[in-house]
């Protein structure tokens, strides 16, 4: 699995991205999107929309990993930032993969951290990193935008066996 890699430059936004390095941002279609205000009832009803979202696409192979991911990063919105939530669903016109941002008026990128086995949160990251194909922050004149994208299984398995044959 990738790392997360934090990259910054003067001339260019800062991005967790973990996006292989040939491949370019996806063609999206079909996109939707909704502004949640930051309250607790955000995070059912964001769960609730990427559920029948997914339904109206027919990539029903992503429901459970797109809802548990979904309510993890409009939690970690509400955790951090002060304002309302958009998110955005979209899904790529070549490969059927999924793609949900959540954007928030908080600039601070996420942190990936070690949890004690007490702790109750600090996971939300580790669950996007082992179950996306994809993801990465990017900072906005307005705060930022989380991201993480879901591939088909075959697309997700040819990518990985690409990779393993370019590595030396």
């Amino acid at each position: 699995m990738n790392a997360a890699i934090l990259t910054h430059s003067h001339t260019s936004p800062v991005s967790t991205e973990r996006r292989p390095a040939a491949a370019g941002p996806p063609a999206t279609t079909g996109g939707t999107s909704w502004l949640l205000p930051s309250e607790p009832s955000s995070v059912p009803r964001a769960r609730r929309l990427t559920l029948a979202q997914v339904t109206a696409w027919t990539l029903h192979e992503f429901a459970d990993d797109a809802e548990l991911l979904v309510s993890e990063l409009v939690t970690n919105a509400l955790r951090h930032a002060g304002g309302p939530i958009r998110l955005t669903l979209s899904r790529c016109s070549v490969d059927r993969a999924f793609r949900c941002e959540v954007a928030d008026e908080d600039p601070g990128q996420p942190r990936v951290c070690r949890p004690c086995d007490e702790d109750e949160g600090g996971r939300g990251l580790h669950l996007l990193d082992m179950l996306s194909r994809c993801w990465g922050s990017t900072c906005t004149a307005a705060g930022k935008v989380v991201w993480f994208e879901l591939h088909p299984p075959a697309v997700a398995l040819e990518a990985a066996l690409d990779g393993a044959r370019t590595t030396p």
